[in-house]
C-alpha cells in the first residue's frame, strides 16, 4: 500500500523499502522522494493510510506516518517481537 501511495499520489521517482529485525522488533521502512503532504491537514485522498493503520494494528504493530510537502514521505511499521522465555 505504500510503495502504491507512493507512486500514484506521491509522484516519487525514488522509493526505499528497508526491512531489520533487531532484538525487540521487525521494523518496515518505506520512504520516497515525492511531493509529500502536510500532516496537519486532513486527508481527502481515499482510504490508503487508514488501511495501513488498521492492518498494522491487526498484527499488534505500529504505523508512523511523516511527511512534510515537497520532500516526501516516510512510513514505518513496527512489530513488537516477544522475548523468549528463560529458564
Amino acid at each position: 500500500e505504500a510503495v502504491s501511495n507512493a507512486l500514484r499520489h506521491g509522484q516519487a521517482s525514488l522509493i526505499t523499502v528497508r526491512l531489520h529485525q533487531g532484538d525487540d522488533a521487525i521494523c518496515l521502512l518505506v520512504q520516497d522522494n515525492g511531493r509529500g503532504f502536510d500532516e496537519t491537514l486532513p486527508r481527502e485522498d481515499g482510504h490508503g493510510h487508514a488501511n495501513m493503520r488498521a492492518r498494522a494494528e491487526q498484527i499488534g504493530a505500529s504505523l508512523r506516518v511523516s511527511s512534510q510537502p515537497g520532500r516526501g514521505t516516510r512510513i514505518l511499521v513496527t512489530v513488537p517481537q516477544p522475548r523468549a522465555a528463560t529458564l
